[in-house]
């Protein structure tokens, strides 16, 4: 196909003009939700900075991190139990029992109202592992109105925003597009500044990947603080409880956590190093490629 036009110098640069333009605007239109101001103080408690920083797909781990946090203070108890499948097999389980939900906070209130749902004033990882794989459908919902709280308060502080970008994003690929078509066509018919229009449009099309994002412009400045924080964590110069915390929830390798757990003065969390502990919420919670069915 011979894209040679006959058109003036001036006419290819009104086009280029008009579609830089309009993809300048359509980019304007897409940042615009990313102002939103947030409250740059906002305090984040840390399953909020591990859900923050880790998303939705590894909630498991700030599902974790919380129930450590609530037996360590007392306010539930886990008890491991050997037990023995059909086929004579040994397995282990952690049952979660006698709950004092006096103390907890909102987040953790509703955590613990889920998992004690899914049982009869207990609830045991083999109980939890069982439906998750027999009544997926409301066994995943249970976990999803969760993820759905824990979206709304980002939303409440300002660091998501629930603005709907579809048709935004649609217009804009189609102006995107055809800004970097039209560069294409000018530089073909040698009118070079027709290769503007094409870096500009390759530009546009990473700002528009990034809009796909929920996260405001403080939420974003909250994430880059929490890479920071992961980094940190990593150098074991840690003490603090939330530290600990914060290492579980951003699925740090055992290690690393076990050498901030050494610089606890308070060692209530020694349950998590029970090599069947993790290993077993884990499945509970979202399942292993390795399971048997019993």
């Amino acid at each position: 196909m011979d894209f040679k036009m006959n058109f003036s110098t001036t006419y290819f640069f009104i086009i280029n003009l008009l579609f830089f333009s309009l993809s300048f605007y359509m980019n304007y239109l897409l940042k615009k939700k990313k102002k939103i101001i947030g409250d740059k103080d906002s305090n984040l408690n840390y399953y909020e900075k591990a859900y923050l920083y880790k998303g939705p797909n590894f909630i498991y781990n700030t599902i974790i991190a919380m129930i450590l946090k609530v037996y360590g203070d007392g306010q539930v108890e886990i008890e491991k139990n050997i037990y023995k499948t059909k086929r004579g097999e040994e397995k282990v389980e952690f049952i979660l029992k006698n709950l004092d939900d006096s103390q907890l906070d909102d987040g953790e209130r509703r955590l613990f109202k889920t998992l004690f749902s899914l049982g009869n004033n207990e609830i045991s990882t083999r109980q939890m592992d069982k439906l998750r794989r027999t009544e997926a459908d409301n066994y995943n919902k249970k976990f999803n109105d969760f993820i759905f709280y824990l979206e709304d308060e980002m939303i409440e502080k300002k660091l998501f925003t629930k603005e709907k970008n579809s048709l935004k994003i649609f217009i804009s690929f189609v102006i995107f597009s055809l800004l970097f078509f039209v560069g294409i066509i000018s530089v073909y018919n040698e009118k070079f500044f027709g290769v503007v229009s094409i870096v500009f449009s390759l530009y546009f099309y990473a700002s528009l990947i990034s809009s796909f994002s929920k996260m405001t412009e403080a939420g974003n400045e909250k994430f880059r603080e929490l890479e920071k924080k992961e980094e940190y964590l990593k150098s074991s110069k840690v003490n603090s409880e939330e530290d600990f915390l914060l290492a579980v929830g951003f699925g740090l390798k055992k290690e690393l956590i076990s050498n901030i757990y050494e610089n606890l003065d308070d060692k209530k969390y020694e349950l998590f190093f029970d090599p069947d502990f993790y290993p077993s919420f884990k499945t509970a919670l979202v399942g292993d490629h390795l399971l048997v069915r019993n």
